[in-house]
């Protein structure tokens, strides 16, 4: 029994030297709908450049101690320019954290030294054990199309915009014409042997 007990204590101490390593940590917030302020769900650290991530804390709520229903706030504390503490975060069944191992996932900007700015819950796997822990993982945001700026505008004398016409194929331009001679094929012409 102590070596049971021994190789525990190992684990978790190879665990958080391995937390130590990842720069940034966050921490996970669910808000019941009636409760006045959030708790921890989780301490999360992870690395954006990596992409890898560690759970260091995880408290899943009771199932039977939130008598509003089953929707909880699933969310963050982020900072904002004009607010430091801005809470952002979605709305949740309380089944989804306490039915099995969810999937918590960290939405990421598209910088490699960006923080959380959203998390989300996916679905948990149906065969997973209750209890067990979740699975996290990193979504990196994805920078948009830019627009072509400052590119000079051609327009014709009537103010119009000049678009290029590309030139038609023979086909394009004389497809009735293939299809008036495969009438006049088909229709006509079958009578030669019967009459005189």
């Amino acid at each position: 029994m102590n070596l049971l007990s021994l190789l525990g204590a190992l684990t978790l101490l190879i665990t958080s030297i391995h937390a130590d390593s990842l720069p940034s940590t966050t921490e996970i917030l669910y808000w019941p709908l009636g409760s006045t302020k959030p708790s921890i769900l989780a301490r999360v650290a992870y690395d954006p450049t990596s992409l890898k991530s560690n759970i260091l804390t995880y408290n899943p709520p009771k199932p039977d101690s939130h008598a509003d229903g089953d929707l909880v706030r699933l969310g963050l504390y982020t900072t904002t320019p004009t607010n430091p503490k801005q809470w952002t975060g979605s709305l949740v069944s309380l089944s989804s954290l306490t039915g099995g191992a969810p999937t918590l996932r960290l939405h990421l900007g598209p910088d490699p030294e960006s923080e959380v700015y959203h998390v989300s819950v996916a679905a948990f796997e149906p065969l997973a054990q209750k209890g067990s822990e979740p699975a996290v993982e990193l979504v990196v945001s994805e920078a948009g199309a830019q627009p072509h700026l400052n590119r000079p505008v051609v327009v014709r004398a009537d103010g119009q915009s000049v678009e290029e016409v590309p030139e038609k194929t023979l086909i394009q331009k004389y497809w009735w014409v293939l299809l008036v001679v495969m009438f006049l094929t088909m229709s006509g012409g079958g009578g030669g042997g019967e009459g005189q």
